[in-house]
C-alpha cells in the first residue's frame, strides 16, 4: 500500500472512542512542538436539530406591527406583544422581544454576556433576491443537507469534514500532549466533528465511556492486557498498523476521560444545575453537564483548546409550533443558563463561549396545522464572558411576505450574514491565524467582513 492510499484511509475514517470503532483515523493526539502556554479556551456548539423557528425566538418589539401583519396570535403561530421579554439592541436603535420561555437568559443578555446574530445562514457568497435562484446552496430546504452545510461540510470534497474538525486540525500544536482529542461530541457522530487529520471523541450524553463488559476482576484485567498485547504485535500491513494505532489511542482516551465522566458530579456543577431545588436532568442539560465535567478536568486532561458539540431534536415543528417550541425552550434556556452559571462560578466565563445553530429558520406564514414549514435565514444566540453581548449583530430582515428579503412567497428570509462569518469570528477568538481561518471556511473570501465583532 502506498503512502497516498494510506493517508486517504487515515483521513476518511471516523472514530467513536466510546464505541471503540476501529476505523482508520487519528484522534488529534499528535506529536508536535507545543506553542507557548496560552489561556484555556472552549467553544460549545448547541445544535437545535429540525429547524428552529427563530422568527418567534427573536421578535421586533418597536416594529411589532410588521410582525403582527402576518403573525398575529390569531394566526396560531404568533406571539402576543405583551408576552415578549423586552431587550434593547443599541446597534439597531430599537427594542426587540425574546420568546417568553427564554426568561432565564434575559439577564445574561442585559448583563452584556449574550448576543444575537441575526439573519444568518448557509451562504456561498453574498446573495440578494435577484441572485437567489443562481447562488442559493444545493438542497436548501433539506434537513440532512442543511445540517451538514451549517456544520461546515464542503460540497464535493473527497473527505467529509466540518468546521469544528477543521478547527481541531489547526489546534493540534496548541493541544500537543493532550490526553483526549480537541473535539468532543455528546450527541453522536456528526460532520461538524470531523477534521482532515483529526477525529472527535464521542461520549454518551450521560455517564462514562468504559468498554461494555469490562471490569476490574482478574479475568477482565487479563482480557484487557491480552488486547493491549495484540495491538502492540509487529506487522508489515499498513492497514493493521493504522487500525492498531487508532485502537490504542481510543483506549488511551477512554482511560483518561472515563474517571472524569464516572465520578460524582463536582459541587460547582451540581450547584449551577440546581434550579428550584432540583437538578436539571433534561437531555440537553445532561449533555451540558458532560461538557462541564470535561472542562472542569481540563488541567488533568492537559488540554488548552476544546470544541464541544451537543444537540437536541424536536425542532421540526410542522404542527403546533407555538406549543412545541415553548416546551423545547423550557428545556433549552434553563440548561444554557445553568451552564453559563457554572462557567461564572468556576472562574472561566471569559474562556468559554456557547453558540446555538439549527438547520434553518421556518416560514413566516403558518400552515393549516398551526405549524410552520422549512425556510432559510434565521437567528442564533452567542453566550459567554468574552461575548460583547446586549446587542444584535447583522441586519434584521424586513418581515414583509414577498418583500425584499423573502426568497419566495411565504417568508423565507434570504440571509445577509454567512455562517462562515460567524464561525470565523469564533475561530479568531480561539487564536486561529487568518490563513488557517480560510482553511476552515473556504467561502469566507467571498465576504467583505471576516470578523462580525461580537467577541471581545
Amino acid at each position: 500500500m502506498n503512502t497516498t492510499r494510506r493517508k486517504f484511509l487515515l483521513q476518511t475514517g471516523g472514530l467513536s472512542a466510546a464505541a471503540l470503532a476501529g476505523n482508520l483515523s487519528t484522534l488529534g493526539i499528535e506529536a508536535a512542538n507545543a506553542q507557548a502556554a496560552s489561556p484555556y479556551q472552549a467553544l460549545v456548539c448547541v445544535f437545535l436539530f429540525g429547524g428552529n423557528d427563530s422568527n418567534n425566538m427573536v421578535i421586533p418589539y418597536t416594529d411589532y406591527a410588521q410582525y403582527a401583519a402576518t403573525r398575529t396570535p390569531a394566526s396560531a403561530v404568533g406571539l402576543a406583544q405583551a408576552s415578549l421579554l423586552q431587550v434593547n439592541a443599541p446597534s439597531h436603535g430599537k427594542l426587540f422581544g425574546l420568546h417568553p420561555s427564554l426568561a432565564p437568559l434575559q439577564g445574561v443578555y442585559t448583563g452584556g454576556k449574550l448576543a444575537v446574530v441575526v439573519n444568518h445562514g448557509t451562504l456561498l457568497r453574498p446573495m440578494t433576491k435577484a441572485t437567489y435562484g443562481v447562488n442559493r446552496p444545493p438542497n436548501l430546504y433539506s434537513h440532512a443537507d442543511q445540517q451538514n452545510a451549517f456544520q461546515g461540510m464542503i460540497p464535493g470534497a473527497a473527505v467529509r469534514t466540518g468546521w469544528g474538525g477543521r478547527l481541531a486540525d489547526k489546534l493540534v500544536v496548541t493541544n500537543s500532549g493532550a490526553a483526549i482529542p480537541t473535539v468532543i461530541s455528546a450527541t453522536g457522530s456528526n460532520v461538524f466533528n470531523n477534521g482532515a487529520t483529526t477525529t472527535a471523541l464521542v461520549v454518551p450524553g450521560n455517564g462514562g465511556v468504559a468498554i461494555s463488559g469490562q471490569g476490574t476482576d482478574p479475568v477482565s484485567t487479563a482480557r484487557m492486557n491480552a488486547l493491549a498485547g495484540l495491538l502492540s504485535l509487529p506487522t508489515t500491513s499498513q492497514v493493521q498498523m493504522g487500525a492498531a494505532s487508532v485502537m490504542q489511542k481510543a483506549l488511551a482516551a477512554n482511560a483518561a476521560i472515563n474517571p472524569v465522566l464516572s465520578a460524582a458530579l463536582p459541587p460547582v456543577i451540581q450547584t449551577a444545575f440546581t434550579v428550584g431545588g432540583a437538578q436539571l436532568n433534561t437531555g440537553i442539560a445532561q449533555q451540558l453537564k458532560q461538557v462541564a465535567r470535561i472542562i472542569d478536568a481540563r488541567t488533568a486532561l492537559t488540554v488548552k483548546r476544546q470544541v464541544f458539540f451537543v444537540g437536541v431534536g424536536g425542532y421540526d415543528t410542522h404542527s403546533n409550533t407555538v406549543t412545541n417550541q415553548t416546551n423545547l425552550f423550557n428545556q433549552l434556556a434553563p440548561a444554557l443558563k445553568a451552564f453559563y452559571d457554572y462557567t461564572v462560578a468556576a472562574g472561566i466565563a471569559t474562556n468559554v463561549t456557547t453558540l446555538t445553530m439549527s438547520d434553518f429558520n421556518r416560514t413566516f406564514i403558518g400552515n393549516g396545522s398551526a405549524g410552520l414549514d422549512h425556510a432559510y435565514g434565521g437567528h442564533s444566540l452567542v453566550m459567554g464572558g468574552a461575548v460583547k453581548g446586549g446587542d444584535f449583530y447583522g441586519t434584521f430582515p424586513n418581515l414583509t411576505v414577498r418583500g425584499p428579503d423573502d426568497a419566495g412567497n411565504n417568508g423565507a428570509w434570504i440571509p445577509t450574514t454567512a455562517m462562515d462569518q460567524v464561525g470565523a469570528t469564533l475561530a479568531k477568538w480561539m487564536g486561529v491565524v487568518p490563513t488557517d481561518v480560510d482553511y476552515m471556511f473556504p467561502n469566507l473570501a467571498n465576504f467583505p467582513v471576516r470578523d462580525l465583532g461580537f467577541m471581545g
